[in-house]
């Protein structure tokens, strides 16, 4: 009877996601991107693979022929929705600035494949750089994420072994999905709540029954020891996920001082969920700007660091 009562919510679930697909095919644009080229990697699902969009650092960057450092990237997506490509403007950015070659993966989506699908997927990213020493730098891999994506990125660096990422970013991440959406707020009055009963959707289809409080699901509840030592959080004071991903970081900057962590939380003025995404509007094209560039410092620094 259980498992009769499972499939019907699956099947529930998965004609409200596709409803939300559907509407958003028809009221936006379905992301450009213009990657140098794409991989397809093998995933421990024999059924599929994993696209991967590659964009390749300038041509003097890789003029010595060495492996290169490396950045995987995790899109958007609340989890369910395929907006594969929407960060081809950051990717294209780091490849051009820090000597990276970026990798954008498009991981699984819920409800068709629920948690751990996607961290699969971006464990068997890593195993394919780790596979390729001669191609990819092994010890300057680092990862990056918007909004579910930075959700999965800071979750990624809790179960992977210490020191596989150099750097972690992660753009207005959600880190608690245990808490109940409708009881978050933004830091400053005038934000635009996205609507928390989608939100609930969208994340029951991706846990389907597991404790919401697994770190592997919700990073406010992992040990921060296990992040790597250098961390960039940036937060729009207009969005409800502001507060707890700058909760996460002050607790990853608290744990962290005796090992050196250096934890960066920017706050950007005016600007909401996804504000980066929004091509129009002086505040947002500004801290799109500014953020951008603040990542890059992040990576050109992890590997001076590392004496590159």
């Amino acid at each position: 009877m259980a498992e009769c009562l499972g499939f019907i919510r699956y099947l529930y679930l998965k004609a409200l996601v596709a409803i939300s697909r559907f509407l958003l095919k028809l009221l936006a644009p379905t992301p450009s991107s213009k990657p140098d080229f794409a991989l397809r990697i093998p995933s421990r699902d024999k059924s599929r693979v994993i696209k991967v969009h590659v964009y390749k650092p300038r041509a003097e960057e890789n003029a010595q022929s060495k492996p290169a450092p490396v950045l995987i990237n995790l899109y958007g997506s609340g989890l369910a929705i395929p907006l594969h490509g929407a960060d081809d403007d950051f990717c294209r950015l780091i490849a051009a600035t820090t000597g990276h070659v970026v990798l954008d993966v498009n991981y699984c989506l819920a409800p068709e494949y629920p948690f751990p699908n996607a961290l699969n997927d971006i464990e068997d990213a890593l195993k394919y750089v780790l596979d390729r020493p001669t191609e990819y730098d092994p010890s300057q891999i680092s990862i990056s994420g918007f909004s579910s994506g930075g959700t999965l990125a800071l979750a990624a660096s809790t179960i992977l072994p210490l020191g596989t990422f150099q750097s972690l970013i992660a753009f207005y991440p959600a880190t608690n999905l245990y808490q109940d959406p409708s009881l978050r707020k933004a830091p400053v009055w005038g934000g635009k709540d996205r609507s928390p009963f989608w939100t609930k959707i969208f994340r029951e289809s991706y846990i389907r029954g597991m404790d919401a409080r697994d770190p592997r699901i919700s990073p406010a509840f992992a040990d921060t020891t296990k992040f790597p030592s250098r961390i960039l959080i940036v937060t729009g004071e207009l969005d409800a996920s502001a507060v707890e991903a700058e909760e996460l970081a002050e607790k990853a900057r608290d744990e962290g001082r005796s090992v050196g962590r250096e934890v960066v939380v920017r706050r950007m003025k005016g600007c909401g969920h996804a504000f980066d995404k929004k091509l129009t509007g002086e505040t947002v094209v500004s801290a799109r700007k500014e953020t951008y560039e603040l990542a890059a410092e992040v990576l050109r620094k992890s590997q001076e660091v590392s004496g590159q």
